[in-house]
């Protein structure tokens, strides 16, 4: 199965292009916008956690990031101008959902950023390497796991309307199902180091540094918050709370 990135990039690689874009370009970009984000989640969880204003602003955050991915997933030319305003709005997010959890668990977070960051440079081994290599095959099941566990959420969401929730919290049951949608989530970053590689390889126009940066810190926000979830049951299982 082609990859529908890939073939806009390949469309774009055949018309001219003045500044294509490039692995430092794409690398700094990415760097920049999770600096961002992390400085947004941070003043949003000193500044506005305690806050009457905070669910407000979690909801709005929410709203606004969905917006600018749909945005940004379907008009990746303006990928420079979305992309920013994300991260901006996601770390606010972020900030105020990990103050949430540090009330519970004092750490918890700075925990969760560890093993993410430890999690991408795994990965990041594993693909460079060719230990895993991505093939179409891999592609194909890294996306169709990806799209079971969206899937799931959806459902989850609909019937938690009804007041049934399919989302396990707590248990043996719970933790697991955390580790394996943390998995899938730690796979996709495979195809976003992929994906970089196969746009500079195309030449693609410079807006895909943006775009490819983008899509590498909408990977690790998911894989953040799925190891937060986790964390917060291990620890509840165990005990250790403050």
């Amino acid at each position: 199965m082609a990859n529908p990135a890939m073939k806009i990039i390949g469309k774009a690689s055949t018309e001219y292009v003045d500044s294509p874009a490039t692995l430092k370009g794409t690398i700094t970009k990415a760097f920049g916008l999770t600096l961002v984000t992390i400085a947004s989640a941070i003043a949003s969880g000193v500044f506005l956690a305690n806050s009457p204003a905070a669910y407000g602003v979690l909801i709005l955050g929410m709203i606004v990031g969905v917006v600018l991915t749909l945005v940004t997933c379907f008009k990746p030319h303006l990928a420079p101008m979305t992309t920013p305003g994300y991260a901006v709005f996601e770390g606010a997010v972020l900030g105020i959902i990990s103050a949430q959890f540090e009330r519970m668990y004092f750490g918890i977070s700075a925990i969760a950023v560890g093993i993410t960051l430890a999690t991408m440079i795994l990965m990041l081994v594993l693909w460079k390497t060719r230990i895993i290599k991505v093939t179409e095959t891999v592609r194909s099941v890294i996306i169709s796991m990806t799209g079971a566990v969206a899937i799931f959420y959806f459902v989850n969401i609909i019937a938690s309307l009804f007041g049934f929730h399919m989302m396990p919290t707590s248990g043996i049951f719970g933790i697991a199902i955390g580790f394996i949608i943390a998995g899938v989530a730690a796979f996709n970053l495979l195809l976003d180091f992929d994906n970089i590689e196969q746009a500079v390889a195309y030449g693609a126009p410079k807006y895909y540094e943006y775009f490819c940066a983008f899509g590498l810190l909408l990977t690790l926000v998911w894989l953040y918050i799925e190891i937060l979830r986790l964390l917060q049951m291990i620890m509840a299982m165990f005990g250790n709370d403050d």
